[in-house]
């Protein structure tokens, strides 16, 4: 039963990121190429600004958050900051621009944008923004390896391997696609209807990335994922460059993080 379960989250994931694909392809996802696009002195596209979710199961390639979570261009989530939106938007806006770039930088320049406009700070909105300066963040990227996939010796052999490579300043995307790849592997399955099907995962899994702080260790919205509690101190102890590998028991895994950047103010 409980492989079962598994596999049918499995596909659903597959049909899902399948059915996102499609629409993304369909479209070519005119606003997210258009919010790519942008550049100053241009007008903001008006339906980048209005908050749109298909309310189904499956996340439309046209939905907020699908359209943020591709948005490449970061002067043009700056330029959202600033305008009137949604709060959801605005909170869209906010976490894609604090993984493409950074806390680091990303604080230094809501600093500017604030001595440049200290009006916006009548909202609520952005005087929690400037606040969260005041508090250290770190981004991470992450591998993981289930129990179920290798022993705590085999996972720890790789895991040494992979932080080697990371401490000798290879790229962490490149890293994760050698070991993902390395560990892929093919299994065959039995549909309800009898249908044998072939199916592809891998023992070292992309964890993906998240910006955690005391307050906050989620990926919400952009992704649905939340960090364990106990993940946020040994993290937030981090500098930037650091591998910091971290046992999960509720989900019996084991997770090596990659710290892209931290940002320390009481360092500073």
């Amino acid at each position: 039963m409980q492989r079962r379960i598994c596999l049918l989250r499995l596909v659903c994931a597959a049909a899902i990121a399948c059915a996102i694909a499609a629409g993304a392809r369909a479209e070519e996802n005119r606003l997210v190429a258009k919010a790519n696009a942008w550049t100053h002195g241009q007008p903001i596209p008006p339906e980048l600004l209005v908050f749109r979710d298909s309310e189904s199961c499956m996340r439309e390639s046209t939905d907020t958050y699908a359209v943020f979570e591709g948005v490449t261009n970061y002067e043009i989530l700056r330029a959202v900051f600033s305008q009137p939106c949604d709060d959801r938007v605005f909170e869209c806006a906010v976490k894609r621009a604090l993984s493409l770039v950074g806390p680091s930088r990303f604080f230094r320049d809501t600093e500017e944008m604030y001595a440049m406009m200290p009006q916006l700070l009548s909202q609520p909105r952005h005087r929690m923004l400037k606040a969260r300066a005041a508090i250290p963040h770190v981004l991470v990227d992450g591998i993981f390896i289930d129990d179920r996939d290798m022993s705590h010796n085999e996972a720890d052999s790789v895991f040494t391997k992979i932080r080697a490579e990371l401490q000798a300043g290879r790229p962490f995307d490149a890293v994760q696609k050698k070991y993902y790849d390395a560990y892929e592997y093919a299994y065959t399955e039995t549909l309800s209807d009898g249908t044998m099907v072939v199916l592809h995962r891998t023992r070292v899994g992309n964890y993906g990335d998240c910006v955690v702080s005391e307050a906050e260790h989620t990926a919400r919205p952009l992704r649905l994922a939340d960090l364990p509690a106990e993940h946020v101190r040994p993290l937030l102890s981090g500098r930037t460059g650091d591998v910091i590998v971290l046992r999960d028991e509720t989900e019996h895994r084991t997770i090596l993080y990659h710290v892209r950047d931290a940002h320390s103010p009481t360092k500073a």
